[in-house]
This record gives structure tokens, C-alpha cells and sequence, in this order.
């Protein structure tokens, strides 16, 4: 049994700094604008306001000072011109005539629908004066200061909570998330030193042709659908790639995805059964040597409680608690086992599970 992992660091510049070299090469040049068709054609990366972890680069077609499409940018080696629908429908998010665009004020009791547009500073007045009053009457510590993931956010969010005298902060490193996405990071990192996610050869400017990647032998797509949201750092169309290349698939998921439907083995899971399938498969992997015994003996602790652990979950009991056909158990594991190296790609749907730290772990 094998993973194959690299770590997201940096990955961004070296794609930037192959495109401009690839440019120049063939062109002599860098286009960052140009015209096409009556409209200007804007390159650039979609990351913040699409909301994933990636950054994918992007051709934005504007007219009349007011943004008409997107496509992906074929010569940014992250995406190669693929997108995921966040990006696609970018105009629409933009110009969408519900989109809240300035402050407004509830004048109405909390729950009733009834709100007031104010000016911005006299938002910022409102706030001011009520963390000011918090302050004064029970103490900068009675404030915590939190956001949802929030990408670039939680930096500014620090020096609030830290100027305000706060040090209660939720925010963690770049990101949040701590309802979905911290959970497995920080569990990664406690388990293996570092995060990782699937290597769908991401990390190379000239992806798929790079002699040092190696397609995996086998992709376990746990409670995520990354065609259709391209979460976590993972692109769908990578993983199509990777299986046009021979890699096998196998799909966690009660619904019947796009990917689930191309799966040599689909796990339709009962909802929230996710941990009792994890120890299933380790049942079968470790009961019949599926492992690696001189990797497990040098570099894992706790082996023998987790051996000790599994023989109350065969797949005879996970199937009556997960609703999975015995046989598909069995199936998946040994598939995953004997692939190498292998990839799990998991999806926010652990963390956001009342099991999600055993799970995850």
C-alpha cells in the first residue's frame, strides 16, 4: 500500500514564472491584455473571489466596462484552461441584482425580514461604538474574533482582535475553516508532520508529460465531488486525466455522481457511517498483509491497538452499518492496497460529521 503526496507551497510563482517564460520563448513577448471580438480580454487568476484553494488562471472578457464571461486561460499550466462552474458563473455572482453591494441596518426585531441601507461610515460607527461599549463594560477578552475560511482575511482579522486587546482568535495560518477543511489539516500534520493532498502531477509546469510524476495507481475520492467544486486544492478535470492515463477510481459518496458513475468500485455509503467503513477497509487491508510491514515498523506508532481495533468492524458488521454490498468492501480495499501508489482525495463532508476527528484520524 502506497500514497503519493507532495506539498502546495509555492506552486503558484513557478507557474507564473513558466508561463512568462513560455511567452517570451514563442513570441518574444508577455500579452496580459489584448482585443477579441469588439471586447478586451483581461488575463489573470481566479482565487479569492470564486472562494477555493487553488488559483486558476483566467481570460476575463470585458465591453463596455463591465465583465461578459470567463474562460479558462489555456497557457496557465495549473488549469490548462479548465474551470469549475464558480468561475464560470463569475458575471453572474457579479452582477446578480441580489447581490448586496453596501451596510444595511436590521430596523426591525431579529428574525422579521426588514433592513435599512446606510452610508459606510456610519456602519463602521455602529460597530465601532458597540465593540467600544463590550470593552469598556466587560473586557477586551470577552470578544472572540473568528471568520469563515475567509482566504486572505484572517491576517487583518489578527491585528483587529490584537489592537482591540483580544487574544482570542479563531483564525489559523492563512485560512479557518474550522467546520470544514481545518479538521483534516491539522489532523494531517499531527498524523503525518505535513497536509497532502492527491498528486494529480499539480505541481509541475508541464504537468502530465514531467518524467518525475507518476500517475497513481489508484484515486479514493472520499466524500467530495471535485468536478463539480473543484475543492481543496484539487481540480476535477486533474483526477479525468489521471484515469484517461490508467489510474482507478474508487467513489465514497450516497449519490450516484458524475465520477461515481465512472468508478470501477462506488461505495454508496450511509450517511454519517463514514468511520465504520474506514475500519472495514483496514480490517480486510491489514487481516490480509496488504501493508507494507517495514514501513508500519519503522514509522508508525500504535499499530497493533489499530490491528486490535479493526477485528470488531469485518466487512460482514460494516455492511449492516454502512448499507455497502460485503463484496464491495472487500473489492475497494484490495484494490486501493495493492494500487501504488495510491491517492485519497476526502472531501468537507468528514469534517462537517459529528465523528469527524476519529474519522479523520
Amino acid at each position: 500500500m502506497g500514497i503519493s503526496v507532495r506539498t502546495a507551497q509555492g506552486r503558484s510563482y513557478a507557474f507564473w514564472a513558466s508561463i512568462e517564460r513560455q511567452e517570451v520563448m514563442e513570441t518574444g513577448k508577455r500579452h496580459w491584455r489584448w482585443q477579441e471580438d469588439g471586447m478586451e480580454v483581461v488575463r489573470s487568476i481566479a482565487r479569492t473571489a470564486p472562494g477555493c484553494h487553488s488559483g486558476c488562471g483566467v481570460l476575463l472578457y470585458v465591453k463596455d466596462k463591465r465583465l461578459v464571461k470567463v474562460e479558462g486561460d489555456p497557457h496557465f499550466p495549473f488549469n490548462q484552461g479548465r474551470l469549475c462552474p464558480r468561475c464560470q458563473v463569475l458575471p453572474q455572482v457579479v452582477y446578480n441584482p441580489d447581490r448586496i453591494t453596501y451596510p444595511m441596518r436590521r430596523i426591525r426585531a431579529k428574525g422579521e425580514v426588514a433592513w435599512k441601507r446606510i452610508s459606510w461610515e456610519e456602519a463602521f460607527e455602529i460597530i465601532s461604538m458597540k465593540l467600544l461599549d463590550i470593552k469598556e463594560r466587560l473586557g477586551p477578552e470577552s470578544v472572540i474574533f473568528c471568520t469563515g475560511t475567509a482566504r486572505d482575511l484572517p491576517y487583518w482579522i489578527h491585528r483587529l482582535a490584537h489592537s482591540y486587546g483580544s487574544p482570542n482568535t479563531t483564525c489559523w495560518g492563512p485560512l479557518y475553516g474550522a467546520a470544514c477543511y481545518r479538521p483534516k489539516v491539522v489532523l494531517q500534520r499531527m498524523m503525518m508532520g505535513e497536509r497532502a493532498v492527491a498528486d494529480c502531477s499539480q505541481f509541475f509546469p508541464d504537468r502530465y508529460d514531467n518524467a518525475e510524476w507518476k500517475r497513481p495507481g489508484c484515486i479514493l475520492v472520499w466524500g467530495n465531488n471535485p468536478v463539480v467544486s473543484s475543492a481543496d486544492g484539487l481540480s476535477g478535470p486533474w483526477i479525468v486525466e489521471c484515469l484517461k492515463r490508467g489510474s482507478k477510481l474508487i467513489v465514497v459518496d450516497p449519490r450516484k455522481t458524475w465520477l461515481a458513475s465512472r468508478a470501477d468500485v462506488w461505495l454508496q455509503i450511509r450517511p454519517g457511517t463514514d468511520g465504520a467503513l474506514a475500519l472495514g477497509l483496514l480490517n480486510v487491508v491489514i487481516n490480509e498483509h496488504l501493508y507494507n510491514s517495514d514501513f508500519v515498523r519503522e514509522w508508525t506508532h500504535g499499530f497493533q491497538e489499530m490491528r486490535e481495533r479493526v477485528q470488531e468492524y469485518p466487512p460482514e458488521r460494516v455492511e449492516e452499518i454502512t448499507w455497502i454490498p460485503r463484496d464491495q468492501i472487500v473489492k475497494a480495499a484490495r484494490l486501493y492496497a495493492q494500487s501504488k501508489p495510491g491517492s485519497i482525495q476526502w472531501g468537507v463532508a468528514l469534517d462537517q460529521s459529528k465523528e469527524c476527528i476519529p474519522t479523520l484520524q
